[in-house]
């Protein structure tokens, strides 16, 4: 007669939670025990939203990472990218900017409400005068004085949660809370040789669709668009390393992280990152996000209390974060003609290629670059994209591009006999019309003799390709 474990596993032996356990919805034992002997992981907006918070919510979330401190380990990863984002004014100014913000719509409604009152009474034919432009008159001064009773309030509340002494290190009161919190709890950084290898791993991961990070590779040059690559190998070699269960603790929501939330189906780990770290390191992927560890926090820890409001501060902040990432500036005709001229003075050979690609329909294969490059047959092309990175980073600091524009060059993986080899390079949907429309329309570009004719054998982009 079989026993239990026989029986509850059928009798090929299998059970209905054998798909490697990647859809199990995790019990409060599970968060319970990774709080006294899991690993916390936190994310970089886990940290930059100490800053946005109000002092409550920041509070609180310190609490919480204080009870689980002998649990938390952050990647190097986190660490770079906290360091780099935390000098912008959407992290250390949050208040501030979003008061600023608000105070311009403000505005706008009240240039709005005075243009729509105007042209009404001038569509209706009113004289000064009458007694109803008297009474409209007084509308639009009530209006005024209750916008600016608002704004008061919204610029009275800012300048309570502001958070005094950012500018200095020594005085940021955010780094005065982290520093003991995180001692000898942040992770080695990869080395050179581990770092490029994994970013290319990340390209090419991302060709397929493979979690976590290709969302990324859609809109970022891939130096940064790898940022989610770089953290998940620090933290699968970490996780093999200390053989315990991880609570990566996010407030990414984006479907290269997340199963999607349906109904009141809770979201949960993408299968595919459950499977890899369980195979890499024999141990299970949790996932919260911010506002979530709160919650369970205060369920689970005894006398831990949280506000509410903590909570919803920060799924709010989690929403703020989701927009950003989903809401990109567009290339104009403009920006893509300033670009593409820098470019083509600097890097002929990557100019060639983008508008080569906007010819074709959006991408070129490898023989094409070798072509248009003057290239050998035998090189890698490893690093073809990077003089696009660094361009983009100086016109961004002279103002020409936003610095949201969607990366305009990204290698194509895919080939079975050579996985490490570019096969080829694709530009975004939306630049392949732009493009052709500037090309048709015969405006001029700086050097005629980069232009993509039928049989180029100008070798002079490989000299300044700034490829490795």
């Amino acid at each position: 007669m079989p026993n239990d474990a026989q029986s509850d596993r059928g009798p090929l032996g299998r059970g209905i939670f054998d798909c490697d356990e990647a859809h199990r919805s995790p019990l409060a034992e599970d968060y319970e025990r990774l709080f006294q002997s899991g690993m916390v992981v936190l994310d970089t907006n886990v940290l930059l939203n100490l800053y946005r918070s109000n002092e409550r919510t920041r509070r609180d979330t310190l609490a919480v990472l204080d009870k689980l401190r002998d649990q938390l380990w952050v990647p190097h990863q986190v660490l770079t990218e906290f360091w780099r984002n935390r000098e912008s004014k959407s992290v250390r100014h949050h208040h501030s900017t979003k008061a600023k913000e608000t105070s311009t719509a403000l505005d706008r409604a009240r240039r709005s409400a005075q243009d729509a009152v105007d042209r009404w009474v001038k569509d209706v034919r009113l004289k000064e005068g009458e007694e109803v432009t008297e009474r409209i008159d007084e509308g639009l001064k009530a209006l005024g004085e209750a916008l600016d009773r608002l704004r008061e309030t919204i610029d009275g509340q800012s300048q309570r949660d502001a958070l005094a002494g950012t500018a200095e290190t020594h005085t940021d009161p955010v780094l005065t809370e982290l520093e003991p919190l995180l001692d000898g709890r942040i992770g080695e950084p990869l080395s050179v040789a581990d770092h490029d290898k994994a970013v290319q791993e990340a390209q090419e991961r991302a060709t397929q669709d493979t979690p976590p990070g290709y969302e990324d590779f859609k809109n970022k040059p891939p130096e940064q668009a790898a940022g989610d690559y770089l953290l998940w190998v620090q933290l699968l070699r970490e996780a093999k390393d200390r053989a315990c269960d991880v609570l990566l603790v996010t407030g990414d929501v984006k479907k290269d992280w997340w199963h999607t939330r349906d109904g009141d189906i809770p979201a949960r780990p993408r299968s595919e990152l459950v499977v890899e770290l369980r195979e890499h390191a024999g141990v299970r992927l949790y996932m919260l996000t911010p506002a979530e560890l709160l919650t369970r926090a205060e369920e689970l820890i005894e006398g831990l209390q949280v506000d509410e409001d903590s909570v919803s501060d920060l799924e709010q902040l989690r929403g703020g974060d989701r927009e950003e990432d989903t809401i990109e500036a567009a290339w104009s005709a403009e920006s893509l003609r300033d670009f593409v001229a820098e470019l083509g003075k600097r890097y002929p050979a990557q100019a060639k290629v983008i508008v080569a690609a906007a010819a074709n329909g959006g991408s070129v294969d490898r023989a094409t670059v070798y072509k248009l490059a003057g290239y050998p047959g035998d090189r890698q092309l490893k690093g073809f994209t990077r003089p696009v990175s660094t361009v983009s980073r100086e016109l961004e600091d002279l103002g020409v591009l936003t610095g949201e524009e969607p990366f305009l060059l990204h290698t194509i993986y895919g080939s079975v006999e050579e996985p490490s080899w570019a096969t080829g390079f694709r530009i975004p949907d939306e630049a392949v019309p732009l493009l052709r429309e500037i090309y048709e329309s015969g405006a001029p570009w700086p050097d005629s003799h980069w232009h993509v004719p039928e049989d180029d054998d100008d070798p002079k982009g490989a000299e300044h390709s700034g490829s490795q």
